[in-house]
C-alpha cells in the first residue's frame, strides 16, 4: 500500500473494514447500518475504498459497489437520490466523482458530466431574476441574483454544497465535449464568493438575512475551500482561518473528519484534532455514518489521489 504501516493499519482496521461490513447485499450502502442503499453514501464509500485499493487484484466490495452505481444511472445520465425516484439530482456529482478512477465506466461518466453541465437551477433564468428584483428580495437577503450554481432539488435555487460538488467533479471535464463550461464554472465560483459569510466561512447558502450575518458551518466551508482551491484570494484565507479557529468546538465525527480533511489539505494539520477524531470512533455514544467513515479514511490518506481531479483544468 501507499500509506505508511501505522496509518494504513489504522485506516484499514478502523474505517475501511467497517465500510466493507456495512455494504448491502445489492452492492450499495445506506447512510447507516441496516438502511437501504442510496447513491450518496455509496459514492462516498467507493471513493474511500478506491483511495486505498491495491492494484494487485480485484476488490470485490469495490466492484459490487460500482455495479450498483452504474445500474442506478437514469436514461438521461443523472442519478436520483433514492431508489424508485425517476428524476436526477445533485448526487450525480458524487456518482460521477466515484467513477472518475475507472476508465471502464467512461461512457457512464461522460453522461453524468453532460447532465451536470446542462442542469440549471431556477435562479439562473432571466424571468426568475427579474421577479426577484421586482419583489425587492434584497430586503431579506443581500446575495446577488447575477450568479448561479447548482441546486439540491432540480429546478430550484442554487445552494453552496451541491455547487461545490459539481465544481469539483467538473474540474475533470477538460476532455469532455461540453460547451460553455468555463463560463458555467465562473458563474458558480462567483456565486460561492457571493454567498460567503461575513468574516469567512460558508453555510448552506444565506450569508446575511434581514441584516443578520449568517453563521458558517464546517461542511459547506470545507467543500467550498476545496472547490475554490486554485484561487489565491483573501476570502479563502479568511475562511481557512475561521475553520482553524473553530476546530476546538467541533464534536460530531462527520464535522471532525471534514475539519481534519480541510485543514490538512492546506497544511494546517492539528495533532489534537486527529487524536479526537481517532478516539471518537471508539465511542459507542455517537453512531458513525458511512460518510463519516469514508471522510475520515480520506482525511488520513497521506497522498490524496481522490483529489487528483483538482489538478485537471478545463478549457
Amino acid at each position: 500500500m501507499r500509506e505508511s504501516g501505522g496509518v494504513w493499519s489504522l485506516v484499514d482496521r478502523a474505517y475501511l473494514a467497517r465500510l466493507r461490513s456495512l455494504q448491502n447485499s445489492d452492492g450499495g450502502w445506506g447512510f447507516y447500518a441496516g438502511c437501504e442503499s442510496r447513491i450518496e453514501p455509496t459514492s462516498w464509500a467507493l471513493i474511500a475504498l478506491q483511495e486505498f485499493s491495491s492494484s494487485s487484484g480485484p476488490d470485490e466490495p469495490l466492484e459490487r459497489g460500482l455495479r450498483f452505481l452504474t445500474a442506478a444511472q437514469l436514461p438521461d445520465g443523472s442519478w436520483a437520490s433514492a431508489p424508485g425516484q425517476r428524476e436526477g439530482c445533485w448526487v450525480t456529482s458524487l456518482a460521477s466523482w466515484a467513477l472518475l478512477a475507472h476508465p471502464q465506466h467512461s461512457a457512464s461518466l461522460l453522461r453524468g458530466l453532460r447532465w451536470l453541465h446542462d442542469d440549471r437551477p431556477r435562479d439562473s433564468g432571466f424571468l426568475w431574476r427579474m421577479a426577484q428584483k421586482l419583489a425587492n428580495r434584497q430586503r431579506v437577503s443581500t446575495q446577488s441574483a447575477s450568479f448561479s450554481g447548482w441546486s439540491w432539488t432540480p429546478h430550484t435555487a442554487s445552494w453552496v454544497e451541491p455547487t461545490c460538488y459539481a465544481l469539483i467533479v467538473l474540474h475533470a471535464a477538460a476532455a469532455a465535449p461540453l460547451s460553455n463550461l468555463p463560463k458555467r464554472r465562473r458563474l458558480a465560483e462567483a456565486m460561492l464568493y457571493d454567498r460567503m459569510c461575513p468574516g469567512g466561512g460558508w453555510n448552506c447558502g444565506n450569508p446575511r438575512v434581514y441584516g443578520v450575518a449568517g453563521q458558517p458551518q464546517v461542511g459547506p466551508t470545507v467543500w467550498a475551500l476545496i472547490a475554490l482551491h486554485d484561487a489565491d484570494r483573501h476570502e479563502n484565507r479568511e475562511s481557512l482561518d475561521w475553520l482553524e479557529g473553530t476546530q476546538d468546538t467541533i464534536v460530531g465525527p462527520e464535522s471532525l473528519a471534514l475539519a481534519h480533511l480541510g485543514l490538512g489539505l492546506h497544511g494546517r494539520q492539528n495533532s489534537t484534532l486527529a487524536e479526537r477524531l481517532q478516539s471518537s470512533q471508539d465511542s459507542d455514544k455517537i453512531p458513525w455514518s458511512v460518510q463519516a467513515l469514508a471522510w475520515t479514511a480520506l482525511a488520513f490518506s497521506e497522498r490524496p489521489k481522490w483529489l487528483n481531479v483538482l489538478s485537471k483544468t478545463s478549457s
